[in-house]
């Protein structure tokens, strides 16, 4: 429906109707609405519109006595009396129940349907522009549409992490496949199924938002008609009718784990900080001519490992799900199978993955085994390609950081290549290459502070850290020198060359019998 001046005039009015009934009941709210039907107004648009008018109320029951049980009181009085057929009877069962609660027959009168909604106040109206009404009524006719959809098929241009996730959510039937740099998504309707399931049909409504709320998207089903003879298709485009729809929130109160199974798994993963990144549901990974969602993600230096859970589903699925990781040749996959469906699962199609069994729970162990493999498997490679590129060193001092930035690797393949470098030049001390150049004026200015006199162990550590070296214990061990310790304080100790033991003052030995 295009918005026009007369279909955006009603929805003012209807908008201003509602702001104006605050305070009073639903049902008085209920005529004034139902009264624009009599002017001329389609009626099936004045009540779409007070639908979705009637979710931004706030309806409050206002009574001096709780409805549940003055009705129950009256009934029971009404049983015992006899069920009245005048208004005086009526009226006496009304009176005599209030002398039981202390009150008049009016306080029970006004409280016995209080809770019905006709009878509730209107305490509260979130206003919406004209507009932006219409804008959602168009969608929601959309979404009405596809509850009796065969089948439902669209592109986007993007969104499709959060789509995907959505589908998997709402227990949607679907297929993706990948064109060019797009995909193009085919999901099953409630029609297709073995009999129509309102329950379907609505979860399959609801993704709707999740699709036109990109810049770009396209559109098309198969709708079944009026008596459910004929099959309708239904094209819708940005483009076209993107502006006449609402960009309505997407699927809400979406849980971020599937099952119990998932996220008693990442919060277990997480807890032993390993160092791997896991991430729930990653974006779309092509397999084959389709694509899929795992459902994590494991990183750790550039390192990628998927991981999907299979729980319970129909053959079918399982069979689909199968045929997507056996195409799945080029990524680090490991599948965690529910144990009630592995006599299901050709191993065959499945040598080059990485399977682990579960019951109740998905196991660490074979995971983090997994993880520890393909993490020594990267360094090994990294040092085995670093190998092969000619070193040209110049820092005076490069740590398994400088090096792994420098050669854009990991600091496990950094620390390996340390360990096999052959750096000219340079002297390995502790975790870092030190050029020998400044070693030796390291050296120097040592000696120069010892010939005037004595040196601290503090004064001696300021003076190497000044030069860019760290580690400075191991920097004097290397140059020769000793630490003389006088106390437990590193101010009370003081250096000196090796080939000087220095005595502790005689106050600080004990006296001997």
């Amino acid at each position: 429906m295009e918005p026009d001046s007369d279909n955006l005039g009603l929805a003012d009015y209807m908008i201003s109707t509602y702001t104006a009934n605050l305070g009073n009941k639903k049902d008085h709210l209920n005529q004034e609405i139902r009264g624009l039907e009599e002017w001329g107004y389609d009626y099936r648009l004045v009540r779409g519109l007070g639908a979705l008018l009637d979710r931004r109320c706030r309806l409050d029951a206002k009574a001096p006595l709780n409805p549940v049980e003055i009705r129950r009181s009256l009934f029971q009085a009404s049983s015992s009396k006899g069920i009245p057929t005048t208004g005086q009877e009526r009226s006496t069962i009304l009176s005599a129940v209030g002398e039981e609660y202390g009150v008049d027959a009016a306080a029970i009168e006004e409280s016995f349907y209080s809770d019905l909604q006709g009878e509730m106040i209107l305490a509260g109206f979130e206003a919406i522009e004209p507009i932006s009404l219409l804008k959602q009524y168009n969608l929601s006719l959309t979404q009405t549409l596809l509850f009796n959809a065969s089948e439902l098929s669209f592109t986007t241009s993007g969104n499709w992490q959060h789509i995907l996730r959505d589908i998997k959510w709402l227990g949607l039937i679907y297929q993706v496949r990948q064109e060019g740099k797009d995909y193009w998504a085919k999901i099953d309707g409630p029609v297709s199924l073995f009999k129509l399931t309102r329950r379907y049909g609505t979860a399959l409504a609801r993704l709707v938002p999740s699709i036109v709320k990109n810049g770009y998207w396209r559109l098309t089903a198969k709708v079944v008609g009026r008596g459910g003879t004929s099959l309708l298709d239904l094209q819708l485009d940005s483009i076209q009718h993107g502006k006449y729809m609402k960009d309505a929130d997407p699927v809400s109160n979406r849980p971020t784990y599937d099952s119990n199974v998932e996220k008693e798994f990442a919060q277990h993963f997480n807890a032993l900080n390993t160092g791997w990144k896991i991430t729930r549901e990653p974006g779309p990974l092509p397999v084959g001519d389709a694509v899929m969602i795992p459902d994590f993600l494991f990183e750790k230096a550039g390192a990628k490992v998927y991981m999907e859970i299979v729980g319970f589903w129909t053959p079918e699925y399982l069979r689909d799900k199968i045929r997507k990781l056996s195409m799945a040749r080029d990524v680090d996959m490991i599948v965690a199978i529910n144990r009630r469906l592995a006599c299901q699962v050709p191993s065959k199609k499945l040598d080059h993955l990485s399977t682990v069994l579960y019951n109740d729970k998905v196991p660490l162990k074979p995971i983090l085994a997994h993880l520890k493999h393909r993490e020594k498997h990267n360094i090994d490679r990294e040092v085995e390609n670093l190998q092969l590129v000619k070193l040209n060193l110049t820092a005076p001092v490069i740590g398994p950081k400088q090096l792994a930035q420098h050669f854009k690797i990991s600091e496990g393949a950094a620390r390996n290549v340390m360990d096999r470098l052959s750096a000219p030049g340079y002297k390995r001390l502790g975790d870092a290459l030190v050029k020998e150049t400044l070693l030796n004026s390291i050296k120097t200015l040592l000696d120069a502070r010892l010939a005037d006199g004595g040196l601290s162990l503090s004064e001696a550590t300021k003076l190497i850290e000044s030069t860019g070296a760290s580690e400075p214990t191991i920097v004097l061990d290397a140059l020769g020198f000793i630490i003389a310790w006088h106390g437990i304080s590193p101010d009370s100790a003081e250096i000196c060359p090796r080939t000087i033991e220095r005595v502790p003052p005689s106050s600080s030995l004990a006296t001997q019998p």
